[in-house]
């Protein structure tokens, strides 16, 4: 209501609101892409956008803040208790309790306004991650001619998390190529060897890819040109292999795309999520999850 007011009578304005919106923006440094870059937007946006995006999880970590601060929270053994001793931090350290709702607070309003802005429609679900996030941006920041590429975990195609992103790319015929890594040679040295990342190319809506190229478990840039490593996929091979995700299969050879296509082609999918087809009475459960139900477990 406050904001409203504001945006109808600026000096009408409830000045503590003002003031706090105005500390926050120098904590948080706010950032205003059309504001910042008002010649490039008139043009519709980047021509390239390059780039490694952070790769953090959106989400207030317990365990990580209290390793330095109060170890006996973060080495406790069941998240029942370590709610009771952050409880106690009411009075025994409240200094640290009020650093901890502070930083909790600020991870929960991130949060909120990364789902509810409607600025990420097709990233902010599930655990967010500044990646994906970052990744969605970019898309949305280039022009109708313009090119995207960046270095992120392999999960932007895999993930359910990201599936709205990625099958927006697909459909709408935007993605260039997709060549995924494993770190095994540590072309990023502090992630471990197993690590699986991606270098992702795409393009503006002027332009229409309709069979972008793949290639997965690479180890260095070098294995992009062996041609047998690489291959092709259109939207109707994604709707073939994975037509309830429409996550993109993983393969090491062009001779396994095409035997898997073949296959896909001479077969019927187990359970069909939008048709409801379900030839083997299929159904899935979770029984037990030890963050949720570790009050139900004996030490």
């Amino acid at each position: 209501e406050r904001l409203a007011k504001f945006l109808q009578n600026p000096a009408a304005a409830y000045g503590p609101m003002i003031g706090k919106a105005d500390a926050l923006s120098l904590e948080h440094k706010f950032f205003h892409w059309p504001l910042e870059f008002p010649d490039v937007f008139e043009q519709g946006g980047f021509d390239v956008m390059l780039g490694n995006p952070p790769w953090e999880r959106i989400k207030f970590e317990e365990k990580e803040f209290f390793i330095n601060r109060v170890p006996e929270i973060s080495n406790a053994k069941t998240k029942a208790k370590r709610t009771r001793l952050i409880e106690s931090l009411k009075i025994d350290k409240p200094l640290i309790y009020e650093e901890y709702i502070g930083g909790l607070h600020r991870a929960e309003s991130l949060g909120k306004f990364i789902r509810f802005s409607s600025r990420f429609g097709l990233t902010a679900s599930g655990d967010l991650n500044t990646y994906s996030i970052f990744t969605e941006l970019v898309t949305n920041t280039i022009n109708g001619s313009g090119r995207m590429a960046v270095i992120v975990p392999l999960g932007i195609a895999t993930d359910d998390s990201t599936k709205d992103f990625f099958v927006s790319v697909i459909q709408h015929q935007r993605l260039v190529s997709l060549f995924g890594f494993t770190n095994w040679e540590f072309i990023f040295k502090d992630v471990g060897d197993r690590f699986a990342f991606c270098l992702i190319t795409i393009s503006g809506n002027s332009y229409k890819f309709n069979a972008p190229s793949f290639a997965f478990h690479l180890h260095n840039v070098y294995q992009l040109q062996d041609s047998q490593r690489r291959f092709s996929l259109t939207k109707d091979d994604f709707n073939l292999i994975n037509p309830n995700t429409n996550s993109c299969p993983i393969f090491r050879t062009e001779k396994d795309s095409e035997l898997t296509k073949k296959i896909y082609r001479n077969s019927t999918i187990i359970h069909n999520d939008k048709t409801g087809m379900n030839d083997w009475s299929l159904t899935l459960l979770r029984m037990f999850d030890m963050s949720l139900d570790s009050h139900l477990f004996h030490d």
